[in-house]
């Protein structure tokens, strides 16, 4: 599906050149082959999700898909070439839903949206304030050199703007300080409040909220593990604990067979296994069953040893 959806973008990109009648006649038919071929896609997950329209539609990605393949049904958009390069470009922002942490990415623009929007409420209150300082410092300056940064609010506040982005701020500085003085403080304050701190917190506030979207995918995928995981952690559980009684009685094999001792294997836990010396070992009872709290035991000759 992405191979499909990348050659429908270099389509897009063809058709943006002077073609011949028939090269975009044979664009216009494999755009509706990959037309074809995304509804066939829509109708698969739709059958993955068991038919089931609000199971289906519960996902906005679904919804995004279906509206973008849809249009093109509709009657008269199928006629109008703006219209059909709008649809062919919404094809390609599909992407965004196969793009790997595509979603972790929303989500946390999406966090930092309300708090992006005060600050920039705020950036826009500190322009306004800026722009009518500024009008009244420097609106009469009876230079004809020098253009018109405050002739009204409006020049003033494009010119705050300029300067919050950087571009040409020195230029606007030279011209205002043959107006007057003041324009010194002026300007730099403006770029140390607008540039240094505003939009450096716009920086954090992006980077925090994608922070926390990632521990929340990491959390919901944590989630998912204890939830679907748990008999295999069991069988992982087991399995290591199997290991790690073999590990000890291969090591006390090889003690035993060095020492010339016989091997006792005691209990039923992987902390039951034990070598006992040639002063450890009894005798057997006469076949006569074991007083109680003794330990079962089985005694492995070294000669039994040895041959295994």
């Amino acid at each position: 599906m992405i191979g499909a959806i990348v050659a429908n973008a270099v389509i897009i990109g063809i058709n943006t050149f002077t073609l011949d009648g028939w090269v975009s006649g044979v664009l216009m038919r494999l755009d509706w082959i990959f037309v074809t071929i995304f509804v066939i896609e829509l109708v698969v997950r739709f059958a993955a999700d068991g038919l089931d329209p609000r199971r289906f539609f519960r996902s906005s990605w679904n919804t995004f898909d279906f509206l973008v393949v849809a249009v093109c049904f509709i009657p008269g958009v199928s006629t109008s070439a703006t219209a059909l390069r709008v649809i062919r470009l919404l094809r390609v922002s599909r992407l965004l839903r196969i793009m790997p942490d595509s979603r972790v990415l929303l989500r946390g623009l999406r966090r930092a949206a309300g708090p992006a929007l005060s600050l920039a409420a705020l950036t826009v209150l500190l322009c306004y304030l800026y722009a009518v300082v500024g009008w009244m410092a420097f609106r009469d300056h009876g230079n004809a050199d020098i253009p018109g940064y405050f002739d009204n609010i409006g020049e003033a506040m494009l010119t705050m703007f300029e300067l919050l982005t950087l571009e040409g701020w020195n230029q606007t500085l030279h011209d205002l300080r043959q107006v007057s003085p003041f324009a010194v403080p002026y300007v730099i304050s403006f770029l140390l409040i607008g540039t240094y701190i505003v939009v450096n917190l716009v920086v954090g506030i992006v980077i925090n909220s994608l922070d926390e979207a990632y521990k929340e995918r990491d959390h919901e995928r944590a989630l998912e593990y204890m939830a679907t995981g748990g008999e295999r952690a069991g069988v992982e559980a087991t399995i290591n604990e199997l290991r790690t009684v073999l590990d000890r009685l291969e090591a006390q094999l090889g003690t035993a067979v060095q020492a010339d001792e016989p091997l006792i294997i005691s209990g039923d836990g992987p902390d039951a296994v034990e070598t006992t010396g040639a002063q450890n070992h009894q005798p057997s009872r006469n076949g006569s069953q074991l007083a109680a709290g003794e330990t079962a035991a089985v005694e492995l000759p070294r000669a039994e040893v040895a041959d295994g």
